[in-house]
């Protein structure tokens, strides 16, 4: 199929995106809250989003926020936690080979848990628009950059997330992404070895290996059930429009 970069994609890709973006505010709000909390002045959290925009790790840094920093700290957990982003984004080289690496490479950068996870949906219905892609992960950071500002903003209104339940969007956020993902019990295969292998690593060793284990143990988990499983008639981009 061609591979294309259309304005009719970009707003496919936006609309798509969009009952994700409302937790993702959600969960970005705290995030500038927190940062507020932890000593971090607006500059510094805009910087970390624009540099490290991935929620994950930027809320799991927070608590080493105190000068003097301790980068190296600071520094492996954001490469342990961000490891998921090389499956992720590998995922992508299929649609985006074909393309310029100024293109490719800035689309990467703002690729999202949430944005991926709906563009690969569409990918796998047919979808080769890229402008897809771009709006699903123009919906997210449009989604996440306000609402961190407003969250460090109203940071002395709101002295307690867990009594709004605004802790919880991240995991709800997740779980969507999740059962929305789910097509035939196939899928609980590499779910399972995923989540058990995570529980043990986080069980047994200390920081967020678990991350990095259980993302390897699911796809190990898919590649190795990948070659009994039958092909699927892919529709056209057409179709899927």
């Amino acid at each position: 199929m061609t591979i294309e970069i259309t304005r009719s994609g970009f707003v496919r890709g936006l609309r798509a995106t969009l009952p994700l973006a409302i937790p993702v505010a959600a969960y970005g709000a705290v995030y500038g809250l927190l940062a507020q909390q932890a000593g971090s002045t607006a500059m510094e959290a805009t910087l970390l989003n624009l540099f490290n925009f991935a929620g994950a790790s930027q809320m799991a840094v927070l608590p080493y926020w105190d000068h003097p920093l301790p980068l190296l700290t600071i520094a492996v957990t954001t490469a342990l936690i961000n490891l998921r982003l090389v499956l992720l984004t590998a995922s992508l080289r299929p649609w985006l080979k074909s393309l310029p690496a100024r293109i490719v490479y800035p689309v990467l950068h703002n690729v999202s848990d949430e944005s991926w996870s709906v563009a690969m949906m569409r990918y796998r219905l047919g979808e080769r628009d890229v402008g897809v892609l771009i709006g699903c992960n123009m919906a997210v950071l449009f989604a996440w950059f306000p609402s961190t500002l407003v969250g460090f903003l109203l940071s002395d209104r709101i002295p307690d997330p867990e009594r709004f339940g605004l802790d919880f969007a991240f995991t709800a956020v997740f779980a969507a992404m999740l059962f929305a993902g789910y097509r035939s019990r196939r899928d609980l295969t590499p779910w399972f070895a995923s989540g058990i292998v995570a529980v043990i690593v986080w069980w047994l060793l200390p920081g967020t290996w678990y991350v990095v284990a259980g993302g390897i143990a699911g796809v190990t988990a898919a590649v190795l059930q990948a070659g009994g499983q039958p092909k699927v008639e892919i529709p056209s981009a057409e179709e899927v429009r």
